[in-house]
């Protein structure tokens, strides 16, 4: 099961390979509900795959209450945290059994790296999913984790300064009388603004 408004890349993966060359079903699915999500799981529902907030349209979710779900159901539950970063949200204390960090973007910081980050609290799961990346030779390559690395060291600041950026384009563009709507987490108009600052 996979957010419905989930990054493009991520659904033409899901609907052209999984689904078309793989064999494997998969549901897209609003998680506002949390009735209407529970209404979505199946026998076979595996994996819960959230993005928050989504790309582009920037929705929040519950990450704990879905976790509480994916579990009731013994699915894994993964969390895309590319957006918030891991200096804004840890979906792993949240529930999350696997959170997904592209460090393409703001890890890496220099548009220099190609390169993603799995965290996971689970020890198991870890050697499971270890076990699968050695066997397909997918690691990052050293010269890529010191590229990661250094973004790393001013992701901080990166990440405090966009936001404040972001915030006041936000609120600029709000009052301009020839925008009809602005869709922006910090934004006390946006539908999920409180759940965005819990």
């Amino acid at each position: 099961m996979c957010v419905d408004d989930v990054y493009g890349g991520t659904q033409r993966y899901l609907r052209r390979i999984l689904g078309e060359k793989s064999g494997i079903e998969f549901t897209l699915s609003d998680m506002s509900s949390m009735s209407a999500l529970e209404k979505k799981f199946q026998k076979n529902t595996k994996i819960v795959w959230l993005e928050t907030p989504t790309n582009p349209t920037m929705k929040i979710f519950d990450i704990k209450a879905i976790s509480k779900l994916a579990k009731k159901y013994g699915a894994i539950f993964v969390v895309d945290n590319t957006f918030f970063t891991p200096f804004n949200q840890n979906p792993c204390d949240l529930g999350a059994d696997i959170t997904f960090h592209s460090a393409t973007k703001y890890i890496g910081g220099h548009s220099d790296v190609v390169m993603g980050a799995l965290c996971l609290n689970d020890l198991a799961l870890y050697e499971r999913l270890s076990f699968v990346m050695k066997t397909m030779g997918t690691g990052a390559s050293p010269f890529d984790c010191y590229l990661a690395l250094r973004g790393s060291k001013t992701l901080g600041i990166r990440v405090e300064r966009s936001a404040s950026n972001a915030l006041a384009c936000a609120k600029m563009l709000e009052k301009h009388p020839k925008i009809s709507k602005v869709r922006y987490p910090g934004l006390k108009s946006h539908p999920q603004h409180e759940l965005c600052k819990k």
